[in-house]
């Protein structure tokens, strides 16, 4: 493991750092606001104080990570491969911290992930890595390319990962095909979630792993944090729709009704299966899928909450007036007109219900309480309104995770980015672009901090 870190290192005592030091709190609050996001990273270093205030203003809410603004609307929609995140909203001071300097990562990678405040990106030669915003530190993992049946993976001037796919016949020969993919056609296509079973910075006995859902939901692989390999599990019910980790266990959402478990033994890739639990569709979720077919789309999530299990439906329209009507495919074009009369694909309704391991079924929930969710193609939890700010209580939050289409039109992608109120089922926006084509998409990154909030 290679373990970059380039935080800068704490200076010893001195007299200087000791007056920083008794600067009140009020003052040094006023000044942290005032200055970006990467100031703000190497502040936390010259002092506890400072740290302990910078930690306060950096670790306690889930962040959104966005492109530019600037990018994303003077842009054309069409060359969007090179654009990169450039900034963070802090939902809990309804703030936007800009990055003074972009890392490189942010445009020449494929973000694949985020969990426990740590971002994961693929880069080139099939190799992932962490990357921690706040702490500034990097962990190369080991490369992917077997496991994803890749040869090569290159970028192209455009930002397109050109990728030579290897292809072995039974008994004969192995050849090679070449394909050209958009970023968010690698999440589509190669990885759809990275997750970490465990706290990184808590990896002292070797408890700490990275897990992919990869290969269209056909696979998942897990890899301890300091090996040098991936290894597949033993899974039954592919394609799998979601994973979450949770007290030392992977649990894998299946295809409506299954979940399977299995537990990370403590010190290297020794997996176990655990569980195999089949389970009825909830009959309310069903019911408006089959009503709905025609006209949208579901996607499905696991997210822990209070030490329960949570299975959350999310409807998407394929097709949306400007109204928000949702709309068949045979309506697109207005009549007497070759034009689109459409909006991009949209969310418009969330079903949440809480597991039930005794009788195995879901039991639906009408209300969150006092409790957020944030969900999307990166790490999905439950938070405690009490504890911030700004932040809705029973709300969804959610982001853009239709990898499949994000880049099927260069009008619309990445867009899908909201607040869902359970209780009127109303919605409303949490960052506005002018533009719907918004690449890469905006993403949550969510904390430890704010996920042991109870």
């Amino acid at each position: 493991m290679t373990v970059q870190a380039t935080m800068t290192k704490r200076r010893k005592e001195s007299p200087l750092t000791s007056r920083l030091d008794e600067l009140p709190a009020h003052i040094l609050r006023s000044i942290f606001h005032r200055i970006n996001f990467n100031d703000l990273v190497q502040a936390k270093s010259v002092c506890r104080s400072w740290n302990l205030l910078g930690d306060e203003l950096t670790s306690k809410m889930p962040w959104l990570m966005l492109p530019s603004k600037k990018q994303v609307e003077e842009g054309d929609g069409i060359n969007v491969n090179n654009n990169g995140y450039h900034g963070f909203l802090n939902l809990m001071e309804n703030r936007l911290y800009s990055l003074k300097t972009t890392p490189k990562e942010f445009s020449e990678c494929c973000c694949i992930g985020s969990s426990h405040g740590w971002l994961v990106f693929l880069q080139e030669k099939e190799v992932p890595f962490l990357f921690n915003p706040f702490k500034q530190v990097k962990i190369e993992l080991p490369s992917v390319d077997r496991l994803l049946g890749l040869e090569k993976m290159v970028r192209n001037v455009d930002g397109e990962f050109e990728l030579n796919y290897l292809n072995v016949l039974k008994g004969s020969r192995t050849f090679m095909f070449k394909l050209c993919h958009g970023k968010q056609q690698v999440r589509e296509c190669l990885i759809q979630k990275a997750i970490l079973t465990g706290k990184e910075e808590n990896n002292d006995n070797g408890n700490c792993g990275l897990v992919l859902l990869c290969n269209n939901g056909e696979e998942i692989a897990h890899n301890a944090i300091g090996s040098d390999y991936w290894t597949i599990l033993d899974f039954s019910h592919p394609p799998y729709q979601d994973i979450i980790c949770h007290r030392n266990r992977l649990y894998a959402l299946s295809d409506k009704n299954s979940i399977e478990v299995w537990d990370f033994h403590i010190g290297g890739n020794h997996v176990v299966k655990k569980s195999d639990f089949i389970f009825a569709f909830p009959h309310k979720s069903l019911a408006e899928e089959k009503s709905l077919r025609d006209v949208c789309t579901c996607r499905f999530y696991l997210v822990e909450s209070c030490g329960d299990l949570l299975f959350v439906v999310r409807f998407s329209g394929d097709y949306v007036d400007w109204d928000g009507t949702l709309l068949h495919e045979h309506d697109l074009l207005t009549e007497g007109s070759n034009h689109p009369k459409v909006c991009p694909y949209r969310t418009f309704l969330f079903h949440v219900y809480k597991m039930d391991f005794n009788e195995l079924k879901w039991v639906e929930m009408d209300t969150l309480g006092d409790r957020a969710l944030f969900l999307g193609g990166n790490q999905s939890v439950s938070v405690s309104t009490r504890c911030f700010l700004n932040c809705e209580k029973d709300c969804i939050y959610f982001s853009d995770d239709c990898w499949e289409r994000m880049e099927e039109d260069y009008l619309y992608g990445g867009h899908d980015v909201g607040i869902y109120n359970m209780k009127d089922g109303s919605l409303k926006p949490v960052f506005e672009f002018s533009s719907d084509k918004i690449q890469p998409p905006p993403c949550w990154v969510i904390p430890d901090s704010a996920m042991s909030e109870s």
